[in-house]
């Protein structure tokens, strides 16, 4: 009986020495560094409380978030794997997912947030767009790849019943050509329709893509931005991708809760400056949706690229391997 006493108070001081020894390594571990990538302009909003705290968003987990200025960046940083997670185009996911680069879409970020903008009185249909110059900030970008979809199922042709302008690619910069009167007609995201709104007499919204998207395919909107993250960090860290994903849903919150505040943030992280991002915030329709949630509309939202441009989501629709 002694000899079985000893046996047992030797396997208690041996368990608690090893309990010991692993919380010790745990508490001493230096946290993990998730590398975030974002663009600047509303596609990075959402993100921003995650660079508050310094990025600690745990004990556990730092974010170090890397604005970029375009898509080509980050999607390099993805395909090289110096990026954990990125916030991205929607349509920019299904071409990476198509190219071979191993990422998961976590969420959807952001719904549509498109307008298009005139002074001319007479437009209140899509038909009335017919014989016009309509300006679109760049081809092959999300406002160009609307447009050429609803004109299409409006049975109008792009180049021949309305023409397509690219000449200013940079969106602020059409931005102002539209509040200077400049230019009459422009299909443009926020927060550009918010800061046209306020300072030009005569630009008003004439068509809501978002409800032209609804008329079209039944759907809500149409999902803009959305949230990935490498098929590797899922697969080795998953507990420090549930306390992003976490983190990244109250960001959203935060911020559609706070536009001011989110505001000095999105200007400190360098996404843009706060007088522009804090009054469109309430009008850029962000979100967090995961993605075996968002999956329908996101599918439907590839079917109809892929119906009149299959190469702008990479020449196929993406398989459910894509939804994390």
């Amino acid at each position: 009986m002694k000899r079985l006493v000893s046996v047992l108070l030797a396997i208690m001081i041996v368990t608690f020495s090893l309990g010991a020894q692993a919380v010790g390594e745990t508490s001493t571990s230096p946290a993990l560094e998730v590398q975030f990538g974002v663009m600047t302009g509303p596609t990075g909003f959402s993100s921003v409380a995650l660079t508050l705290n310094e990025g600690k968003i745990s004990d556990t987990v730092h974010v170090n978030m890397i604005v970029f200025p375009s898509p080509n960046e980050v999607i390099a940083r993805l395909a090289n794997g110096e990026l954990d997670f990125a916030s991205l185009p929607t349509n920019v996911a299904a071409n990476l997912y198509n190219k071979g680069v191993k990422v998961k879409l976590a969420a959807v970020i952001g719904n549509g947030m498109l307008s298009v903008l005139s002074s001319d009185d007479s437009i209140t249909d899509v038909q009335d767009l017919l014989g016009k110059t309509v300006h679109v900030p760049g081809s092959g970008s999300t406002p160009d790849q609307m447009s050429q979809l609803l004109l299409k199922q409006a049975g109008l042709e792009a180049g021949k019943d309305v023409i397509l302008d690219y000449s200013v690619a940079a969106p602020a910069q059409l931005a102002q050509l539209v509040i200077a009167g400049k230019v009459s007609l422009a299909v443009l995201p926020q927060p550009f329709v918010s800061m046209i709104l306020n300072r030009s007499p005569n630009a008003r919204e004439v068509l809501d893509v978002q409800d032209m998207y609804h008329q079209l395919s039944g759907f809500q909107s149409y999902p803009m931005s959305v949230l990935v993250v490498s098929q590797s960090f899922a697969k080795n860290h998953p507990l420090a991708l549930a306390a992003v994903l976490k983190a990244y849903e109250e960001s959203v919150a935060w911020v559609n809760a706070d536009p001011k505040a989110a505001g000095q943030a999105i200007e400190a992280a360098g996404i843009m400056a706060s007088a522009m991002a804090t009054p469109a915030i309430p009008f850029c329709n962000l979100v967090f949706v995961p993605s075996q949630e968002a999956k329908a509309d996101v599918q439907a939202y590839f079917s109809f690229l892929h119906s009149f441009n299959p190469a702008s989501i990479g020449g196929t629709i993406p398989s459910d391997d894509l939804y994390l």
